[in-house]
């Protein structure tokens, strides 16, 4: 028989079966359909003979374990390994269920590695108080050596090199110290190792309490802060925050030598803050976040607490300083000045970022609402805004400044304006967006407005060859530089008075302030 017929007999279980009922018509017309099943056999054959992966699959695995392996893969953290999570669920997983009803506890397995990284951090926080014991012993052995040091005498004879010191430090108060000023000085992110702890900064230059406490500040503040790159979350934003404020202020009374470097990483810890801050505004659940933690409040809030704080010191300091062009005042005034402008130029703005704006604007608007007193006791003698007495009328309390505090203050908050203002025309939209900054400009301008120098804007006007003059230049000609003449006119030439559109909308002519 030949293979063609041989073709035409299917077979069935192995073996040949007749033909049945075969028409006897067009013999080309059986051929064809002769060949064409011969195709679909062989085709089949082939099939049967090549199973597939996916079959190849599904016999060695159920649909269940299918549905275990998707269901790890979504559920593991991005920054967990496979093998660690299959670890950990076997360690979840109820024994008392029977095997076919076990399932997986989330909140027992986060439990768990909640508790494990609690087990770490205690580790680290003993080792931690085990190296701040040693120094403790060792700053007692060294306390009578600095007995002598805490006269009056000694202090007086002290207090102008750290001065001197503070004033080249803080020339450059983003840079790091120079190393001819604080030789031991390499790295202030390297934690001393313990083979090497006579080498430590905070052993060569803490002998007293007050020293430890401001090295605790340092080491705590660096800590948070690089925790935040590993795991970034917004209550640890604001905890640093609050510890970077807790800090200044138990800090600033004492003279000591590592303020710069803290000034530094109090810096760096709002540049995080903002950044870490800015990821999560990104996305809706992350803008939630933020709110919630009132990041905005926290950062703008440390702005109006510091600039409360240099304020209260000019008043303490200027009866024993004399005020002069050069940078010889006391060094917590200049800390809490330059770590001010430090914040502004460290943070890297962004213009089109909501976020940005709302946090710089609330600052602006501090920075003018303490302008804005000090231009009103200046004025009128009291601040006017303070007063809750209809239409802001005098509450008959006069504020008495003298001439050194005046000077003190007008140098440092006319000096930090004048740098808000430049980040904000470089980085940052010049049109105001939030009421706030808009209420504060609009005092600061009727309060410039109802001078006792007269009510229209030409009677501020001092000398002809003052009007323009740049800020930045140390001093304007034929005024006492940082007296009240002298701030007004600076405060004049830089606030920006093309706003008779929001006036008219406001309502607000002529009034003195709002």
């Amino acid at each position: 028989m030949s293979a063609a017929k041989k073709s035409k007999i299917p077979k069935l279980n192995g073996e040949e079966k007749p033909e049945v009922n075969v028409p006897k018509g067009n013999t080309t017309t059986q051929k064809a359909q002769d060949a064409s099943s011969a195709i679909e056999a062989s085709v089949q054959t082939d099939l049967l003979a090549v199973p597939s992966v996916a079959h190849q699959i599904t016999q060695h695995f159920s649909e269940e374990q299918f549905a275990l392996v998707l269901s790890i893969l979504n559920a593991k953290p991005d920054e967990m390994s496979t093998k660690d999570y299959c670890n950990e669920i076997k360690e979840s997983i109820k024994l008392e269920e029977p095997r076919s009803n076990r399932i997986v506890d989330p909140g027992e397995f986060w439990r768990r590695r909640f508790e494990s990284q609690c087990v770490l951090t205690n580790v680290l926080t003993n080792e931690k108080q085990t190296r701040i014991r040693i120094l403790e012993k060792r700053l007692q052995s060294c306390r009578m050596h600095c007995v002598g040091s805490s006269s009056d005498d000694s202090e007086e004879e002290e207090v102008p090199k750290i001065n001197k010191r503070s004033s080249e430090s803080h020339d450059q108060p983003l840079e790091p110290a120079q190393k001819k000023k604080r030789r031991r000085y390499e790295s202030l992110d390297t934690i001393p190792d313990k083979d090497d702890e006579m080498e430590t900064d905070a052993l060569a230059l803490a002998y007293n309490n007050d020293h430890l406490m401001v090295a605790n500040y340092l080491y705590g503040i660096n800590k948070i802060r690089r925790s935040l790159h590993a795991e970034s979350t917004s209550a640890s934003c604001r905890e640093l925050i609050e510890l970077s404020w807790k800090a200044i202020s138990d800090c600033i009374p004492r003279y000591i030598h590592c303020l710069a470097h803290l000034m530094s990483e109090i810096i760096e810890c709002h540049k995080i803050c903002a950044e870490v801050s800015t990821e999560h505004y990104k996305t809706i659940a992350g803008r939630e976040l933020v709110g919630k933690s009132n990041i905005i409040y926290s950062l703008c809030s440390f702005f109006d607490k510091a600039l409360s704080k240099l304020l209260r010191l000019c008043i303490t300091k200027s009866d024993r300083v004399e005020i002069s062009a050069d940078n010889d005042e006391p060094m917590m005034i200049r800390f809490v000045a330059n770590l001010l402008i430090g914040i502004l130029r460290k943070i890297i703005w962004q213009q089109k970022n909501d976020l940005h704006k709302q946090i710089f604007e609330g600052m602006l608007a501090i920075i003018l609402d303490h302008t804005g007193r000090l231009l009103s006791i200046t004025v009128f003698k009291e601040d006017v805004a303070a007063s809750k007495l209809p239409g802001h009328i005098s509450s008959g309390e006069l504020v008495d400044i003298s001439p050194n505090e005046y000077a003190l203050k007008s140098k440092y908050l006319v000096r930090i304006l004048e740098m808000a203002l430049k980040v904000q025309k470089e980085n940052m939209s010049t049109e105001p967006t939030e009421e706030l900054l808009k209420k504060a400009q609009r005092k600061l301008r009727n309060t410039l407005q109802n001078t006792i120098l007269g009510a229209s804007l030409m009677g501020l006007k001092m000398v002809e060859d003052f009007s323009g003059e740049p800020i930045d230049i140390p001093g304007l000609e034929g005024l006492e530089m940082y007296g009240e003449f002298w701030t007004l006119q600076c405060v004049f030439t830089m606030i920006d008075w093309d706003d008779n559109g929001d006036d008219e909308a406001t309502g607000v002519k002529g009034e003195a302030v709002v």
